[in-house]
């Protein structure tokens, strides 16, 4: 260091010598608590895109809110939430207490595992019907009352229900089985044949008949409001 003094040279940046060597390189830093531990426990990965949307369901199956669950799991709202979009990744003490929670198996949170009325089935020789009359129509429930997609046949007859036009919540989707159907709504009517399909908010009125002598009907499908 003398000998660069007496040549006019600056003197070497302190910082930058490492230890004992004095070899240039980056200033030492203090070391960030956790390893690598702690990087794959928060780093998403597949699993966590299963366990976000099956977290939510089963939230929202138990009608507990985000602070809800939040309080119960000692977590903090805004983690858990990112839990629930994928952004996080659970620790296995946290999975437990979730699991516990919502008194589910922690294999189910990871979708490992379905519920026992995750997959339902409607047999047909099992389904109620209510046979078409002549001028009513005929009704096949395909999915139980509480389920939250609602699916029915309609078997239609030619002229409109007399109890005026349906509306309810959720959004509709019709297609016609067969036959030619119209459907109805305030300010148009809309003629639709087999294959045809039509969507809408289920709040607005309409009303379904059949047009011409063969028989109509339509699968429709309300998925209900959560």
């Amino acid at each position: 260091m003398r000998r660069a003094a007496r040549e006019g040279r600056p003197w070497p940046d302190l910082a930058t010598v490492g230890p004992r060597t004095g070899a240039r390189g980056p200033a030492s830093r203090p070391r960030a608590e956790g390893g690598p531990t702690d990087a794959a426990a928060s780093a998403p990965n597949a699993a966590t895109a299963i366990l976000g949307p099956q977290l939510r369901r089963l939230r929202l199956e138990r009608g507990l809110t985000l602070e809800a669950l939040a309080e119960a799991v000692a977590l903090d709202k805004g983690y858990l939430s990112r839990l629930e979009r994928g952004r996080k990744a659970p620790s296995v003490s946290t999975l437990l207490r979730l699991a516990a929670a919502l008194s589910v198996p922690v294999a189910q949170l990871l979708g490992e595992e379905l519920a026992d009325d995750a997959v339902r089935v409607s047999r047909s020789a099992r389904r109620r019907r209510s046979a078409p009359a002549l001028r009513q129509h005929g009704v096949e429930a395909l999915t139980r009352g509480d389920a939250p997609l609602a699916a029915f046949v309609i078997h239609l007859g030619p002229d409109f229900a007399e109890d005026g036009p349906h509306e309810h919540g959720g959004e509709e989707m019709l297609y016609v089985l067969h036959g030619t159907v119209e459907l109805a709504f305030a300010d148009r009517r809309l003629l639709l044949h087999a294959g045809d399909t039509a969507e809408f908010p289920g709040h607005l009125p309409h009303r379904l008949r059949r047009v011409g002598a063969p028989p109509a009907a339509v699968l429709v499908a309300v998925a209900r409001a959560q």
